[in-house]
């Protein structure tokens, strides 16, 4: 386009347009930076509730300062002059990534809704209600920051409605069900709904409501099943399963209160190992100091006439005493050792307990748990396999994700595997069954470890008595001869 002004900003090319203005890249002449600006045309702006939206928006942008929300630098929505600028923001949208890419890793995903849920609370905290949470209202930096936008459908607490009681408004894709029946009366759970739905929008490559047309996506949104995303991505956390399910949710009451507590649950999935026990410090500890021979030792007088017996000297007592710490040290070591494997088979069998009792989502969360264990007891082995024969799709690929994490435990259950990767009816069920059988090409034979451990160090015991009975039983023949 040619080069126009809507002074002080030079207008350079169109970036986005859509049904509540036109999106310019622009230069501002007062330090020739470039920016943004969001221009109301004049035919939508004869619309009295559009312009009333896009003043909205103009408002809502001045109030909220935050890194994940963009940024405003004012406006005008004076006589024919409808515009504001803000910052500029040249990595796309979300949208445009995803379609892109497909799906993201599951890393990126909730890297991505951590800093949705800041944007989101801080709008929340000042009243707003954004009401058109979507992809393609997320903006990336080129260092993939998140930047949420275009708040023209947004509500504030403490101002007139523009939209009429019952009336919907939004995108259909992540609308959640009190906003299409219009009632009851919006807060920031139904952003969060949306938030879900753009969270496994991400994880899967597309929304978790499909149809051929609107009333069959609305009505999804109504009375459909929730869909897990882990059934499409057995890798996702199922933590980060259960989360998005609970945002799925039809009652805005069962999701979680706010973005914080979202965001809060997000970064508990990025913490490492938090099914398995606490690495504690070894409780006896050797000293590796080697003991200084003594020297210039005054030898006791004795009386004439009077003949004395050598005692034993220390250095003789010192191979004794280093055996001595070794066996303390060896039972300590075994005394832990045995309390550790303990609470991890208490752990383990409590997992069990929930794997086979429990609802499904609780049920898939167990399966996750069991596979991050050690070596799994004959008996889960056993509640796993039962797993595999599970009615349910998602528990059998959970099942069956687990039990190939111990796939040298598990060769005597190959035929099984075998059978379901040909025949099992659901495609996820086959794929995982295949990864089981790869795994266990490639797993080493199982061996006794523990055992192995354990006779090292009672030999190494062993040696160390022996050397040192040695050592005073020398020690005292040269006491005898003198």
């Amino acid at each position: 386009m040619e080069p126009r002004w809507l002074w002080p900003f030079e207008l350079i090319e169109k970036i986005g347009e859509g049904g509540m203005g036109v999106v310019y890249r622009a230069r501002y002449t007062g330090n020739d930076r470039q920016v943004a600006v969001k221009l109301l045309p004049t035919e939508i702006a004869a619309d009295p509730i559009l312009l009333a939206r896009f003043e909205r928006e103009l408002e809502v942008l001045k109030q909220l300062h935050h890194p994940n929300i963009v940024r405003c630098f004012g406006g005008t929505c004076e006589s024919s002059q409808h515009y504001y600028a803000m910052e500029l923001v040249d990595g796309g949208t979300l949208a445009d990534l995803l379609q892109q890419k497909g799906q993201l890793p599951w890393e990126f995903v909730v890297d991505f809704a951590l800093q949705m849920c800041e944007g989101l609370n801080h709008a929340h905290e000042h009243g707003v209600i954004h009401r058109d949470v979507k992809p393609g209202n997320f903006l990336l930096t080129k260092s993939r920051q998140i930047k949420l936008s275009d708040f023209g459908l947004a509500s504030i607490a403490t101002t007139q409605r523009l939209t009429a009681a019952g009336r919907t408004v939004g995108t259909i894709q992540y609308m959640a069900p009190e906003q299409i029946r219009g009632k009851p009366a919006l807060t920031g759970r139904a952003d969060l709904y949306a938030l879900g739905c753009v969270m496994y929008e991400m994880l899967t490559g597309h929304p978790p409501y499909r149809g051929e047309n609107a009333a069959i996506v609305l009505q999804q949104h109504l009375s459909a099943v929730i869909p897990h995303a882990a059934v499409e991505v057995p890798q996702c956390p199922l933590k980060l399963d259960q989360l998005i399910c609970e945002l799925l949710s039809k009652d805005a009451d069962q999701r979680p209160a706010t973005a914080a507590e979202v965001g809060w649950r997000l970064e508990e999935i990025l913490q490492p190992g938090r099914h398995s026990l606490p690495v504690e410090p070894d409780l006896f500890s050797i000293s590796r100091t080697a003991a200084s021979p003594l020297k210039n030792v005054p030898k006791t007088p004795s009386d004439a006439g009077i003949s004395t017996v050598p005692s034993v000297s220390v250095p003789s007592l010192l191979p004794w005493g280093i055996c001595v710490l070794l066996l303390l040290a060896c039972v300590g070591i075994w005394l832990r050792a045995n309390a550790t494997a303990t609470r991890l088979r208490h752990a383990e069998q409590q997992w069990v307990d929930l794997f086979q009792k429990s609802d499904q989502t609780t049920r898939l969360l167990a399966a996750q748990a069991l596979a991050d264990f050690g070596p799994l007891q004959a008996s889960t082995i056993e509640v796993l396999h039962e797993g595999t024969r599970d009615k349910t799709p998602a528990i059998r690929v959970a099942a069956l994700a687990a039990l190939g994490q111990h796939a040298a435990e598990c060769r005597w259950l190959q035929n099984e595997f075998l059978h379901l990767e040909k025949v099992d009816e659901n495609p996820d069920v086959r794929y995982q069954a295949g990864m089981v059988l790869d795994a266990m090409k490639h797993a080493p034979a199982a061996t006794a470890t523990r055992h192995v451990v354990s006779g090292g160090v009672m030999l190494l015991v062993l040696c160390g008595l022996v050397a040192g009975g040695w050592h005073v039983w020398r020690r005292l023949q040269v006491v005898a001869a003198s």
